[in-house]
């Protein structure tokens, strides 16, 4: 995975949160144009790698398969990703975890 220095950082929850159209769409966009856009070209290349990277590792869980509905897969999707990295910002891991159940319904 790529290096994350501040799971904090107002950019990068703000990429997440604009890559997955969390809050501002019914389902996830998970676009990079979205990025582009909102951001500019130059930010958006620095920003994608990052946000590709996390959301394969937040889909590294085995939480599919082995919960009995979406609302548990989802928790246990996002305490796999929280116990490998417990300074992620809440929102990043909310609006990964609606694109991983999304994504497993």
């Amino acid at each position: 995975m790529v290096k994350v220095d501040d799971w904090k950082s107002p950019i990068l929850v703000e990429a997440i949160l604009v890559w997955t159209g969390w809050g501002r769409y019914f389902m996830p966009r998970r676009d990079d144009t979205l990025i582009v856009t909102h951001f500019g070209a130059k930010v958006a290349s620095e920003l994608l790698p990052v946000i590709k990277s996390i959301e394969k590792e937040f889909y590294a869980s085995e939480a599919i398969g082995t919960t009995a509905n979406l609302v548990e897969m989802g928790r246990m999707a996002e305490e796999d990703f929280r116990k490998k990295y417990p300074e992620v910002a809440d929102d990043i891991v909310k609006a990964l975890a609606w694109c991983y159940t999304f994504d497993f319904k």
